[in-house]
């Protein structure tokens, strides 16, 4: 009886336990289940994708305006997280004492940690897949404040004294600049053949070697553009290199396919690199080729060879870019526009992954919806390297003197919340914030480099910090030992910041001339001047003595202030620039308004002397007869 028991009794506590086991599994089933409908253990942790779903099916991500609710983007980005973080698997497999054969172009993604699935059963690789997937998106070192922040400094205009540059870099290097992006285009002194694509007040070979090293005390990086296709108006504008232009009348674009280009462009590479010892980087423009593909010569060799634009202008360019490569060891990036409209097996096919880094940019709005996540996948499959470019400055109007801070801060705050969204899939190998001078060669100057200080600031500020809160903009503007708070906004700019940075005494005129051509727009347009004192009533002597008073009161201090701007400019850029850029900056912004002002105010007082008028009609006796 007591064995019955026994057995009887350890038989019941078996069917308990595995009872119980059976409940537990069924729980983990269900809990699996609802988790995710698919098996795919990629697709099922929650920390993969930084977008979530709404009871609704919609999806709420990082900008929860600009994510798609259709479930084949929600399908088409789990796919690339999924597809990057394999191969980010697959790189950390492989042996991490690899080191990288070029100086300071050492990879950015790195992988810390062991491959967990490696050191589980195969029964447990699901759950293997998982933790190593945690520790990746945690470890994978894709630097969230992008180790390379360079600094464009645009010298095709306006190229700073050598003084003002031993006193930038340092103070670029304490906001957080890492190098510099120099465009020199024809601020470089070419010798030889190519001396006369020279400005006559270019640098002086003894000045690129100064500036390279103020940039090395700084430890600044130096990344010298030139432009090897398009944007070549500074040599194609020269009589001597007109024949190379792919349209006659055109002298922005290259011909490719002319037997003297390749040996041109080599000939600007070869002084460029000589003025620049050790290099790591040459970035080689190519941006904003529109005409490329146009001469009878380039479109029967397309013909030829079943191309279209994008095959041509790829081979170019790798052209260019495997012959700075294979004979100087420097890597060459370009520009990404060209490349962001051809397809992805064209690229392919071009094989110039193997040369060409890329750096892709945008300088205005809508960011999240222009560059979505396909063409990040197109360029890591595409590319070796790949840059991104923000602009702090001259990216609005072509003529535009003064910066408007807030749209420049919006500019970054998009890029990275773009970087923030990638970060774990796309190695970011840094970010240029540009800063163009003139929009193209043959443009006019645009927004002065001294006077874009603060927009810079505020900027690096944002790239480092994430940050542009009160408390954050306060720092910035004790960091420009500004005296009040710092003005974003130009449309609330009423009185001058004044502060104190190199080339802050610009800073102080540009905000002047934006107030009082604010002032004088306003006053111009005042009723008593458009009913009264129109262009007409002046040119026929015939104005309401009361209304030009009334209109014009504030006339003479206006043009006092102007008089005096163009004093003060010309002292205070006389300390930065040489004396042509100052002419060229004060015709351009100043003169004109001094002079329509003076003809004004001379005006005003031949209408105050009046003191009768005639009859109507006013026509003059020519006009009658007309």
């Amino acid at each position: 009886m007591s064995c019955f028991k026994m057995f009887f009794y350890g038989k019941r506590r078996m069917f308990i336990l595995i009872s119980c086991a059976s409940i537990a599994v069924m729980i983990l089933l269900l809990m699996m289940t609802n988790t995710s409908g698919s098996s795919d253990p990629m697709k099922r942790s929650p920390k993969l994708s930084p977008y979530r779903s709404k009871s609704d099916g919609s999806i709420i991500g990082p900008d929860s305006e600009l994510a798609s609710a259709d479930p084949k983007y929600v399908n088409r980005h789990s796919g690339f997280q999924a597809k990057m973080m394999s191969r980010i698997s697959q790189s950390a497999s492989k042996s991490r004492a690899a080191t990288n054969k070029y100086v300071g172009r050492e990879p950015i993604g790195i992988i810390l940690g062991n491959n967990f699935a490696s050191s589980w059963d195969r029964k447990h690789q699901d759950r293997a897949r998982l933790q190593q997937k945690e520790v990746i998106q945690n470890n994978v070192i894709l630097d969230h404040q992008l180790s390379h922040k360079l600094v464009h400094l645009d010298l095709k205009g306006a190229p700073p004294k050598l003084s003002y540059l031993q006193v930038l870099f340092p103070y670029l290097k304490d906001m957080g600049a890492t190098g510099l992006l120099l465009e020199y285009e024809d601020s470089f002194p070419y010798w030889g053949p190519l001396e006369s694509i020279s400005a006559k007040n270019s640098y002086s070979k003894e000045d690129i070697a100064q500036i390279l090293n103020l940039a090395k005390q700084s430890n600044l990086e130096v990344i010298p553009i030139i432009q090897t296709i398009g944007h070549m108006e500074s040599v194609l504008k020269l009589k001597e290199y007109s024949d190379l232009r792919e349209v006659p009348t055109y002298p922005q674009v290259i011909c490719p396919t002319n037997n003297r280009t390749l040996s041109v462009i080599k000939s600007i590479i070869d002084q460029m690199i000589e003025l620049h010892p050790g290099l790591n980087w040459l970035h080689i423009g190519s941006d904003e080729v529109y005409n490329i593909g146009e001469c009878m010569r380039c479109q029967a060799f397309m013909a030829a060879n079943q191309w279209g634009k994008s095959e041509m202008f790829l081979h170019h360019v790798k052209k260019i870019a495997k012959y700075v490569k294979d004979v100087y060891d420097v890597q060459p990036i370009i520009w990404d526009d060209e490349v962001r409209k051809a397809p992805i097996n064209t690229i392919r096919k071009s094989g110039i992954k193997e040369y060409v880094e890329i750096m892709v940019w945008k300088y205005s709005a809508g960011i999240m919806v222009e560059l979505r996540m396909d063409l990040w996948e197109k360029y890591m499959e595409t590319f070796s390297g790949i840059w991104i470019a923000s602009a702090f400055k001259g990216a609005s109007n072509p003529d535009s003197f003064i910066t408007n801070i807030s749209e420049r801060l919006n500019n970054h705050k998009e890029w990275m919340e773009l970087v923030d969204m990638y970060k774990s899939v796309v190695p970011f190998r840094g970010i240029a914030l540009t800063g163009w001078q003139r929009f193209d060669h043959f443009s006019v100057l645009c927004e002065l480099l001294p006077q874009a200080i603060p927009s810079l600031a505020v900027s690096l500020m944002y790239v480092t910090e994430r940050k542009a809160d009160h408390d954050a903009l306060s720092k910035v503007g004790q960091a420009l030992n500004c005296n009040s708070y710092l003005n974003l906004d130009l449309k609330y700019l009423d009185f001058v910041n004044k502060c104190e940075f190199p080339g802050s005494s610009f800073y102080e005129i540009a905000q002047r001339l934006h107030i009082l051509k604010r002032d004088i727009d306003k006053m111009l347009q005042n009723s008593h001047v458009t009913g009264w004192v129109s262009e007409y009533n002046i040119k026929h002597n015939y104005a309401s003595p009361q209304h030009v008073e009334q209109g014009f009161q504030d006339l003479s201090m206006m043009l006092y202030e102007v008089q005096k701007l163009k004093t003060d400019s010309e002292k205070v850029l006389g300390e930065i620039y040489d004396e042509h850029t100052v002419h060229e900056w004060l015709e351009q912004n100043l003169l004109k308004t001094l002079k329509d002002l003076t003809s004004l105010h001379k005006s005003c007082i031949r209408l105050l002397e009046m003191t009768h008028w005639p009859r109507r009609p006013l026509d003059s006796p020519h006009e009658k007869e007309l």
